[in-house]
């Protein structure tokens, strides 16, 4: 559901929406061939998709890396910062696959990749719910690829999205219970 709130457009993700994109870029990942021994989620927003897709690909082992644009003054940071990692000697030699939701600058994407392979990963190979034309970065697979920029809530972050909207004076609570 497309609308606009305080003259941001908004698409609103369902749970029913996001579990069939997550199984649909799973199934991609695997008709591509490759196959990963870790999948790493990107926290926070990776994490539900990074777990459908692990059981689409049948990779127990899921691990993730926090990072996060910092807002000042309601702006984003120039770049992403990493806040929270993960251990060299756990991917290391290993097939990666890094899972997040939405790619709309590339940057935390490229971050992570740049970072797995100083790790030495033997491949890192990436995948998102969406990729927006603002991407400098294109995943190896997305579920949808999005010509116009707008704002994306999932529903698993529909607490961040109503308290965000809410501090600049809009209440998205009818959208936020007509998809949850």
């Amino acid at each position: 559901m497309d609308v606009e709130v305080g003259g941001v457009k908004v698409r609103f993700i369902s749970w029913p929406e996001a579990i069939e994109m997550s199984e649909a870029l799973g199934r991609k990942v695997l008709e591509s061939g490759f196959k990963p021994e870790i999948v790493l989620a990107v926290s926070r927003g990776g994490l539900v998709p990074a777990r459908i897709i692990s059981d689409v690909l049948d990779v127990d082992n899921v691990v993730t890396v926090a990072v996060k644009y910092w807002a000042v003054a309601e702006r984003r940071a120039e770049r992403p910062v990493l806040y929270h990692g993960v251990e060299p000697s756990v991917v290391g030699g290993k097939k990666v696959l890094v899972v997040d939701e939405v790619a709309d600058t590339g940057a935390t994407l490229k971050l992570i990749v740049d970072l797995l392979n100083v790790m030495g990963v033997a491949e890192a190979r990436t995948a998102v719910l969406h990729v927006k034309s603002t991407s400098s970065l294109t995943p190896d697979y997305y579920a949808e690829r999005v010509a116009e920029w707008v704002w994306i809530s999932y529903p698993w972050s529909r607490w961040e999205d109503l308290r965000e909207f809410k501090k600049r004076g809009y209440d998205i609570t009818k959208y936020i219970e007509k998809i949850c």
